[in-house]
């Protein structure tokens, strides 16, 4: 990885209403070597911010400003995340307040105990098969998957072939990095961004939408 700190790029009010229109996305999110990755140390700890947290009765190794993003892309973009990943439910339970998101994601939950054991053959690894019945459903369905697991030839190679490139993307982070911000410049570039009068809306629709009442005894 680069020496050099990363910067996350300023939108303007001219780049959000010029950009052409691809329609509602959804982004399926991985953890492990996604945004837990290898323990980092030195000067490259303090460089990335790392942090530590325990989920799960793991030791979890992260960065805050990936976190911060992905919130902040559901804000400005016109996509949904949903967490893909063998963590299953305890993605909100646990995952969620321990690393710090703000919003809480649906959870597509592992249906078996395989986990990624079959990730090299998309037709039996659970993830590939949901994916491939989740985009055949509706041929106008788009997505951003992101799981280090996505670096297996036959796996990328089969969704390749059968998913045009503005149908989906694959983000295939690498374990020691996890995922970074030059990878979410790309998955910005492949989303729609919201206008500014949608997250007014938004934001307003938040604040204006009353808090569940807390259960009485």
């Amino acid at each position: 990885m680069s020496g050099t700190t990363e910067r996350e790029e300023p939108e303007t009010a001219g780049s959000q209403e010029s950009r052409p229109s691809h329609g509602h996305a959804t982004l399926f999110l991985d953890v492990d070597g996604v945004l837990n990755s290898y323990p980092v140390r030195g000067l490259r700890y303090y460089r990335e911010r790392r942090r530590k947290a325990r989920a799960w009765l793991f030791e979890l190794h992260y960065r805050p400003r990936i976190v911060r993003l992905l919130d902040r892309l559901v804000e400005t973009h016109d996509v949904d995340i949903v967490w893909l990943s063998t963590w299953s439910h305890r993605c909100t339970e646990e995952l969620e307040p321990a690393l710090g998101f703000r919003h809480t994601f649906d959870v597509i939950p592992m249906p078996d105990d395989t986990y990624n054991r079959f990730a090299a053959d998309p037709d039996r690894w659970w993830k590939a098969l949901h994916m491939r019945d989740w985009l055949d459903e509706d041929s106008d369905r788009r997505a951003v998957w992101i799981d280090d697991d996505l670096a297996a030839p036959a796996t990328h190679a089969r969704f390749e072939r059968d998913y045009p490139a503005d149908r989906l993307l694959m983000v295939a982070p690498r374990f020691r990095d996890g995922l970074t911000t030059g990878q979410l410049r790309d998955i910005r570039a492949f989303l729609d961004r919201r206008s500014r009068r949608d997250r007014r809306t938004a934001k307003r629709a938040r604040l204006l939408t009353p808090a569940a009442p807390e259960d009485t005894p």
